[in-house]
């Protein structure tokens, strides 16, 4: 591991720069995320009965908003709804190795090679797309108990995509050299994980349809993190 420790400023500003070198990639990212997401989600609201269910009350949205809100509330803690977040995890998980094309697309800009469109689905390439899913799956089922303390699992478990993928880690090797770098560098992290945060939904504001490019960004992000702190990589 690197003892470089660079100002947020330096990350801020590559994170940024590899963000616009790859524009049309990132709203490719997000039509195939988006798409695959909701469609899944849909079915599976309709599936477990949630839509049906809510149709007998809908009308309550336009008359009395907050029946509507206590009736929803009280449908989503069914077991049905139990079961439709189990399924929206499990959704995520699927997707979420997507994201890892990124890390090779932003690698491949460093060697000076042109990133391809196909680059994206690496990490849906053999044994990377079950470990990646597994993680995902795990972070979302942990995360979801952590209310407050979140703030800091996230950061903690930020380079652990990276270092598997780079280093060829095992989980549990992974998860020790991250937790080891957060250690070292708090202030950076947490503040590199804000940004990340607010910058990737701040699209939301641009009538919805800025998300399908700032989204991804969160992915340039954990490559400037794991280029500058950790720095090493598997050719």
């Amino acid at each position: 591991m690197t003892t470089q420790k660079p100002e947020i400023g330096k990350v801020l500003t590559e994170a940024y720069q590899y963000w616009m070198k790859t524009l049309p990639m990132q709203f490719i990212f997000c039509v195939i995320y988006f798409a695959i997401f909701m469609f899944a989600a849909m079915y599976a609201y309709r599936y477990y009965g949630l839509f049906d269910e809510m149709q007998k009350f809908q009308n309550l949205l336009y008359t009395d908003s907050g029946a509507f809100l206590k009736k929803y509330e009280v449908l989503m803690q069914t077991e049905n709804a139990m079961s439709f977040t189990m399924a929206v995890l499990v959704i995520k998980a699927i997707v979420f190795p997507l994201n890892l094309g990124f890390l090779k697309v932003y690698r491949k800009l460093d060697l000076g090679e042109v990133p391809e469109t196909s680059d994206l689905f690496t990490g849906f390439r053999g044994h990377y797309f079950f470990i990646f899913a597994i993680y995902s799956l795990f972070w979302s089922v942990v995360n979801s108990y952590l209310s407050f303390f979140t703030l800091l699992w996230i950061p903690m478990m930020l380079l652990v995509p990276s270092l598997i993928f780079f280093k060829n880690y095992n989980f549990f090797e992974a998860f020790k050299i991250s937790i080891l770098t957060f250690q070292k560098n708090p202030i950076l992290i947490l503040v590199a994980s804000l940004v990340a945060i607010v910058f990737s939904y701040s699209g939301i504001i641009a009538f919805f349809f800025g998300l399908f490019l700032t989204f991804p960004f969160w992915n340039a992000m954990i490559y400037v993190l794991y280029k500058n702190l950790i720095g090493e990589f598997e050719e």
